[in-house]
């Protein structure tokens, strides 16, 4: 997984630079969402991306027509056209998840995720809800969850940062700093 995970940067990059440049990221957005869903849904789908097919590249073109026709946008049959050259149409799940991190950034959305300890008050988290907003923009996509794991307290996670308040963060934290 790593390997694809590798491999499916550049790609997505790319994927995310030219809609941006093309002004189409809303419908390649709805393309990657679509490709994740067959992907999911279709075993024959991914036993034959799993296998490498040597062809010319006009057979490689005309393959992903025949699989995805004119339901994708351009940049997306371009980038189908690449995996399968390559032969990375297996990466295709990575692909689509560092598509969205490349999308998220280029249009300044951000995720963040809120986790509880236990069940919150619906006061407590419309107000961290707010807060997030507040701190990261309108553009800022909040979830909320319970794990009891972590003992007490919350951690809250905003694209590459993180705050852990919770008990299990704490006495982690503890016993890192007695080891030293």
């Amino acid at each position: 997984m790593q390997n694809d995970e590798e491999a499916a940067r550049p790609y997505a990059r790319a994927l995310a630079q030219a809609a941006q440049d093309l002004g189409l990221m809303a419908r390649v957005r709805a393309d990657m969402e679509a490709l994740e869903a067959q992907w999911e849904g279709s075993e024959p789908l991914r036993r034959w991306a799993r296998g490498f097919h040597s062809m010319p590249r006009a057979q490689h073109r005309a393959t992903v027509d025949a699989l995805w026709g004119d339901t994708m946008a351009p940049p997306t049959r371009k980038l189908l056209e690449a995996l399968s050259v390559h032969g990375l149409l297996a990466a295709i799940p990575a692909v689509v998840k560092a598509f969205r991190r490349f999308a998220d950034k280029a249009e300044g959305r951000l995720d963040v995720d809120i986790v509880f300890a236990a069940p919150p008050k619906p006061e407590t988290e419309a107000a961290l809800r707010a807060r997030a907003v507040e701190a990261y923009g309108p553009n800022t996509r909040v979830t909320v969850a319970t794990d009891a794991r972590l003992g007490a307290g919350l951690v809250v996670r905003a694209g590459h940062t993180q705050f852990d308040g919770s008990l299990k963060g704490r006495l982690r934290r503890l016993r890192h700093a007695f080891a030293q």
